[in-house]
């Protein structure tokens, strides 16, 4: 994956994270995680279940003035990194599940994280060594979680289709639902400006645009419907694998899982969402990221360029000649591609959690007309003729 934010630069693969800034020369900070202290076994805990844990980092976030950086890896450590002046290790906690996702408060003040059992912990940003404090749960597995950019609610989604949005003085309290989505809701992200705006994506291959304090959907895009030149128009499903916005909020990069091209929409007034191009790719990218509301970077998963910047000109979105700077960090990030395409999967992440249908009603019918046959077969052809009342005396 790729997280930029003003300049700061996070690219991360397997185990390892590879940190900088695209405004400096410095050489990019390394941190793997299978060099870290692991936590000790708890007294239910079996040891010998952490040997089939991996190092493989599963989430990761910027603060919004880019100044901190937050991941979480499969053996439930929180790792918090402080990125200005230079990138620093902060601290290393742990959590009780392993997490799907994580993020910061608007004030920066909390790193929130979501994990597969259904609950968000809050752990201090300015007590490093704090514990993680429960903030509010689901029934189901959280997928995505989200802090508004007022600091007032933190949205959460899940599997089973529902988008939640709670106080964040109140957690307990639930100020909407955001329903709609006929599959898991994959991915969350609040717009920045006055509209109170959420964009949503969905293994049911739409996205979406909220009015998230009343839980009213304003827009919805179907992808299917997209013109993409050049890609095959089989029927096949469009799992949303990452939404990303330029700082300001005027661009939208969708990407969708195992499927060769970003899809690039502009948000109008109204609001709504404005389908502006397609680029179409040769490679499967891993992941996108705006810096500015005139660059968007690619991480391609290609070892001999992995990294692509895109360049909004003349109102289309064109690959940028390679300068200094790309071939760079293309050359930092190939040296340590044997590691960072850990993260690179055959394997959906999303297999699991798409609905299953199961008719059972053919299989019924059989089992009855072969129930009704052993019936008439235990009954002889002398027997077969209408029972005799007999009275008793």
């Amino acid at each position: 994956m790729i997280r930029l934010r003003f300049g700061s630069l996070a690219v991360i693969g397997g185990s390892r994270l590879l940190g900088g800034s695209l405004r400096s020369d410095d050489s990019l900070f390394l941190c793997d995680c299978s060099t870290l202290e692991r936590s000790p076994p708890t007294q239910d805990e079996d040891p010998s279940n952490k040997d089939s844990d991996t190092d493989r980092i599963l989430a990761a976030a910027h603060s919004s003035s880019g100044r901190y950086f937050a991941l979480t890896d499969d053996r439930k450590r929180l790792i918090l990194f402080r990125t200005h002046p230079t990138w620093e290790r902060v601290s290393v906690r742990w959590v009780s599940r392993r997490c799907t996702a994580v993020t910061f408060s608007s004030c920066e003040s909390y790193v929130l994280v979501a994990d597969k059992s259904g609950d968000v912990f809050s752990f201090s940003v300015t007590n490093p060594q704090e514990e993680g404090r429960l903030e509010l749960g689901h029934l189901s597995m959280l997928l995505d979680l989200a802090v508004t950019p007022d600091g007032r609610h933190i949205i959460t989604c899940d599997r089973d289709e529902k988008i939640r949005v709670s106080l964040w003085e109140a957690p307990h309290v639930i100020s909407a639902f955001c329903l709609g989505h006929t599959e898991f809701v994959s991915q969350l992200l609040a717009l920045p400006g006055p509209d109170y705006g959420l964009l949503s994506g969905s293994g049911d291959g739409t996205v979406r645009l909220w009015k998230y304090e009343s839980g009213e959907e304003i827009h919805i895009c179907n992808l299917k419907d997209v013109p993409r030149p050049g890609e095959d128009e089989e029927t096949q499903r469009f799992a949303v694998s990452r939404l990303s916005c330029s700082p300001g909020g005027e661009h939208l990069a969708v990407l969708c899982e195992g499927m060769s091209g970003v899809f690039l929409f502009s948000v109008s007034g109204g609001p709504c969402l404005a389908h502006t191009q397609y680029i179409s790719l040769s490679y499967v990218p891993l992941d996108v990221d705006f810096e500015d509301s005139a660059s968007l970077w690619v991480l391609s998963g290609v070892t001999e360029n992995p990294i692509e910047l895109y360049r909004y000109n003349n109102g289309a979105w064109q690959p940028a000649p390679p300068d200094d700077r790309t071939k760079r960090l293309s050359k930092t990030i190939g040296e340590n591609w044997e590691q960072l395409e850990g993260s690179v999967s055959p394997e959906s992440r999303f297999t699991g959690l798409y609905k299953v249908v199961f008719d059972n009603m053919a299989s019924y019918l059989m089992k009855k007309e072969a129930r009704l046959q052993s019936e008439k077969r235990k009954v002889s052809p002398g027997l077969a003729g209408a029972a005799v009342k007999v009275q008793k005396t």
